[in-house]
């Protein structure tokens, strides 16, 4: 019983804004594909947590699957993620459960900056494995 990431998640990527031309300046200029496999990654860092969160949502609900979508923004200059929400209307857990995997979430940052902002939307299947 644990989450799995959805095969077919939907992981936008929308680098906003024009690259910061500075001199001396060390950050990088991800292009989509790139931003896309470094923040997949660092979301892979907490998957401990969010499996921990959907065993408690278990207990409270034996029965309980859905898909949980989440936005947020990669902050240029810091990695940092910001403005972390899920969208309710491709949101099917209950609140409690995208609750926990916003907390577990939160505090991530890459570590290389970028120039420009990085929009996201990820989503994550939540399903009993059979037999459990």
């Amino acid at each position: 019983m644990t989450p799995r990431q959805n095969s077919n998640s939907l992981v936008t990527f929308l680098a906003l804004g024009a690259a910061l031309g500075c001199a001396g300046c060390s950050f990088m200029a991800r292009d989509t594909p790139t931003y896309e496999r470094d923040t997949s990654a660092l979301l892979d860092t907490r998957q401990a947590q969010l499996r921990g969160c959907y065993d408690a949502a278990l207990v409270r609900n034996p029965n309980l699957a859905g898909k949980l979508t989440v936005t947020f923004t990669v902050e240029k200059k810091t990695g940092e993620i910001i403005d972390l929400s899920w969208d309710n209307n491709r949101t099917t857990v209950d609140e409690l459960l995208a609750t926990c995997v916003m907390t577990a979430l939160d505090g991530l940052q890459l570590a290389e900056p970028d120039r420009r902002d990085g929009e996201a939307t990820f989503s994550y299947s939540f399903r009993v494995r059979p037999g459990a």
